[in-house]
């Protein structure tokens, strides 16, 4: 039986992408590549939720996960990976009379069946992931109140250096209110960086 080659997430909010212009987060999950052997977590880099033709032909199959941090994606893949075997073991490439694709045998299907039961996929109920295990996703409005030029002692000459060790205190503090373990929010950088600029143009016109 063919292991699944395991390629581990190294950055705790890998699996996180916001675009600007969207309300939420990309879709993430754990794919298992069938010609490649490998197991890998990601999130989908297409707006609409579009698949690469690999995907839709099954080659590349996808799970889907909550947005995950990287101890937690990693954790995962290797629960799965006897499944992947399975996997792995048990498909093979045919011409469906326009395309080849993918067909899983017998036990590649009933190991499939098997990954979504553990990932909890059937409905938001089965989900088996800690707050812990996901990254906290928080909006500009949930993470500020306001006060942080007073609060952080924020100037006009800020430096980015400091506006950057505010921005993973405020992380910090948000990650604790959800017992996780990393959090986000799109887009405190350039919230952070307004105040400071703000202060710059009141200055300037004083």
């Amino acid at each position: 039986m063919t292991n699944a080659r395991i390629i581990e997430c190294t950055d705790p909010i890998e699996l996180y992408r916001q675009y600007d212009g969207q309300f939420e987060a990309q879709p993430a999950y754990i794919e298992l590549d069938l010609r490649e052997g490998t197991l890998l977590a990601d999130y989908n880099g297409e707006i609409g939720n579009a698949v690469p033709f690999s995907v839709y032909y099954g080659f590349e199959r996808r799970y889907g996960i909550p947005v995950l941090t990287a101890d937690a994606a990693n954790r995962v893949m290797r629960e799965i990976a006897p499944m992947a075997a399975r996997i792995l073991a048990d498909w093979e490439e045919v011409w469906d009379g326009q395309n080849m694709v993918a067909r899983l045998g017998k036990d590649a299907i009933a190991a499939e069946d098997d990954i979504e039961t553990l990932l909890g996929t059937g409905s938001p109920e089965d989900q088996r992931f800690s707050d812990e295990d996901k990254v906290s996703q928080w909006d500009i409005g949930g993470a500020t109140n306001g006060c942080e030029v007073a609060e952080y002692g924020i100037t006009a000459d800020t430096s980015d250096e400091r506006l950057d060790a505010i921005e993973r205190e405020i992380l910090a503090d948000l990650a604790s209110c959800d017992d996780s373990q990393v959090a986000v929010c799109h887009g405190l950088e350039d919230y952070l960086r307004g105040l400071r600029d703000g202060l710059c143009q009141d200055a300037d016109d004083s």
